[in-house]
């Protein structure tokens, strides 16, 4: 999804036209609702259990059984998708969804390179798709595009900080691609090799140059995935 805003735009219209769709927060996930489905955007992590049942993890605790979703090479990824949620099954392990729509997410670069390229600045929007959630960082931005064909490139920085393994730097190198208009896209990375966190959240620091060349930093709240 490493695309301008007119391609975000769509996909988020799809997931929040008409106000159908909420934002996917456990405490407002419904007790029972057979029959009568609620719809939800969510960004989730696509998994296979040692059974070979498709699942989505959404958080640090929440599963989600979508019944009509079966690309097994999204497995290991994260998508953001619209799906319908039915009753909870197995108690409080899950819950059984439809998957209305989806689409991938760049993947990028999680490096303890220092000298990773990337110095074009970006800003990073903070609303329901930025987030540290199932050992991953999720980033919401908006920058400058320009050629459809060129590819921005995303590298998370560990290390800077000898003395906090939890501050990382984000570098965007955005290959000289041409300032024509701002857009906005999604990129997230897998920093589950940090620190073991055990069952604690640790404060997760990241540090970016935004599109004033300011250097923006801000926490979020990490626990490892298991």
């Amino acid at each position: 999804m490493n695309r301008p805003v007119n391609i975000l735009s769509i996909v988020l219209s799809v997931l929040l036209a008409a106000g159908c769709a909420k934002e996917m927060a456990l405490n407002e996930l419904p007790e029972n609702v057979e029959g009568r489905p609620l719809s939800y955007a969510a960004i989730v992590s696509v998994k296979q259990s040692p059974t070979d049942t498709l699942y989505f993890q959404v958080d640090d605790t929440t599963r989600l059984f979508p019944r009509n979703f079966t690309d097994e090479k999204l497995v290991g990824e994260r998508i953001v998708c619209d799906i319908s949620v039915y009753n909870k099954v197995m108690g409080s392990y899950g819950y059984v969804t439809d998957v209305n729509y989806y689409d991938s997410i760049d993947k990028g670069e999680f490096t303890a390179d220092a000298s990773a390229s990337g110095d074009d600045g970006l800003d990073i929007v903070f609303d329901w798709m930025t987030g540290a959630e199932d050992g991953y960082l999720t980033l919401h931005y908006s920058t400058w595009w320009g050629d459809e064909g060129i590819r921005h490139r995303f590298h998370l920085v560990a290390g800077t900080n000898p003395e906090d393994p939890y501050e990382l730097v984000l570098r965007h190198d955005a290959a000289g691609d041409k300032h024509q208009e701002q857009g906005e896209s999604l990129v997230y990375f897998d920093i589950n090799t940090l620190p073991e966190t055990g069952d604690e959240y640790r404060i997760l620091t990241l540090k970016w140059k935004d599109s004033a060349g300011k250097t923006e930093s801000h926490k979020f709240g990490f626990k490892s995935r298991k």
